[in-house]
């Protein structure tokens, strides 16, 4: 598989590549102590080989220590999806991303183990929405 992940989630910090099921858990653990300025971060299939400037799709996690729960929304041609968990949140679910506060679903948030299963399957699925997942549509 010539397919990478590049994620990012803060400025400091250079666009990482993620190749194996081992990167994908040390990059879930590398967001959870970022601090609470850098809790979600976003990631894209990449062919090096292909040539696009731009991929049609982009995963955007969040991910919290304090929890230990997080947040998955997946875009791409065919609309946009966030995995939806068992109950929703009176406070809402926000993550920030570079900083900045990143909303996702009040039902959004998930086991840490889906967030991981999610930017794995994105490589796997070369970009497309990981299957396997119970995915909500969404605006």
């Amino acid at each position: 598989m010539s397919y990478h992940l590049e994620v990012a989630y803060h400025n400091d910090q250079a666009v990482t590549e993620l190749r194996t099921r081992d990167d994908v858990d040390r990059f879930v653990d590398e967001l959870l102590a970022a601090g609470p300025d850098h809790t979600a971060a976003t990631a894209y299939a990449i062919d090096p080989d292909e040539g696009r400037e731009f991929p049609n799709h982009e995963l955007t996690i969040g991910a919290s220590a304090q929890t230990g729960l997080g947040a998955v929304r997946y875009s791409g041609e065919e609309g946009a999806y966030y995995l939806k968990g068992a109950q929703a949140n009176p406070d809402g679910v926000t993550f920030a991303y570079f900083g900045t506060a990143h909303e996702f679903p009040a039902d959004a948030e998930v086991p840490l183990s889906l967030v991981r299963q999610a930017l794995w399957g994105l490589l796997t699925s070369c970009g497309e929405r990981p299957s396997g997942l119970s995915w909500t549509e969404t605006d």
